[in-house]
């Protein structure tokens, strides 16, 4: 039996980690008793690398067990998403993902996972995802810059971390918005899209709005897709403020487990990693790299997921996300 793209959307909808985990078989040692391995979709260096650096770093001092940080970047996150969700139930192996383990599974007819192979442990941060051209652009806000593309129809390009990302849908929803013809140019993580950048290879990038201002005097920060401006730049307007207030996602970064891993497991992870998020010194380091502390529940984040995932797919019917 065949199912269309919707009924497959709907399947996911209804499965993402649904139901009671099950009990926790039992330990032979009490968890953690081992390193633990964090998995991140992106290139070394990049924000969620360094998200990750530092909670690992806190997690380390409080069980006294090693935690480590690997890239297993590619396929916009699929390579990472396959890797974990095939790894072992045990609460050793993490995902930290962010919005393309949603859209790779409506945009890639073999992703190499499932959605419900993967259960939240919680919501680490918002990522607010910012708009940004080059120093040598000829514009120097946002207005500028969309006059401009209309008289260079297809001529102007934008980089984001992967085809199918945040920043992908966030460009072409500001494509739509403003009525502008701009070419995306897709890359491996955020690191290589600003050096690209820098180096007037494109000439804007659709990134998390603490790569957008980590070069100051080289990038010039226009707007950023979130509700309200972050407290970190509050001289970065919103789009909403410029006039597209449909221009209004997110980016984010949550942890996941394989599905099966003990309920007692998923606890352990999300209340130690939420106990973190709101320390002093994480916090504001997070702010800094433009990261902003979300320690929510497995169930909050399992239900804005979901919301997301119905925007993803309301996204691709429009025809402007393809792979």
């Amino acid at each position: 039996m065949k199912f269309t793209r919707r009924q497959t959307l709907a399947a996911a909808l209804g499965s993402l980690g649904a139901g009671v985990l099950p009990r926790a078989q039992a330990q032979t040692q009490p968890f953690p008793s081992q390193v633990i391995k964090f998995v991140i979709p992106t290139p070394a260096g990049g924000g969620h690398d360094t998200m990750m650096r530092i909670i690992g770093q806190k997690l380390t001092d409080a069980w006294g067990q090693p935690c480590i940080v690997e890239s297993r970047s590619g396929a916009s996150g699929a390579i990472a998403a396959a890797t974990v969700s095939q790894a072992p139930a045990d609460g050793y192996t993490v995902l930290i993902g962010y919005s393309a383990l949603l859209s790779n599974t409506v945009l890639m007819p073999k992703p190499g996972y499932r959605l419900e192979d993967l259960q939240p442990v919680g919501m680490l941060a918002l990522t607010p995802i910012a708009f940004g051209v080059r120093e040598s652009l000829p514009a120097s806000t946002l207005k500028q810059y969309v006059a401009l593309a209309k008289t260079r129809p297809g001529k102007l390009s934008y980089g984001s971390y992967g085809p199918g990302s945040g920043g992908h849908f966030v460009g072409e929803l500001f494509n739509m918005a403003a009525g502008i013809d701009t070419v995306h140019v897709p890359y491996k993580g955020e690191p290589p899209a600003l050096q690209d950048l820098i180096g007037g290879q494109i000439d804007a990038a659709v990134v998390s709005l603490g790569g957008v201002n980590r070069y100051p005097g080289k990038i010039k920060p226009l707007a950023v897709a979130s509700a309200t401006r972050f407290p970190s730049y509050p001289d970065v307007p919103t789009f909403a403020e410029l006039g597209y207030p449909e221009v209004d996602m997110p980016g984010w970064g949550a942890a996941f487990v394989p599905a099966k891993t003990p309920k007692a497991i998923v606890d352990k992870l999300n209340t130690e990693m939420g106990r973190i998020l709101v320390m002093p010194d994480v916090r504001a380091k997070l702010l800094e790299l433009g990261f902003e502390p979300a320690p929510w529940s497995p169930d909050k984040t399992r239900r804005f997921m979901k919301d997301q995932l119905a925007l993803t797919q309301k996204l691709i019917d429009a025809g402007r996300v393809k792979l």
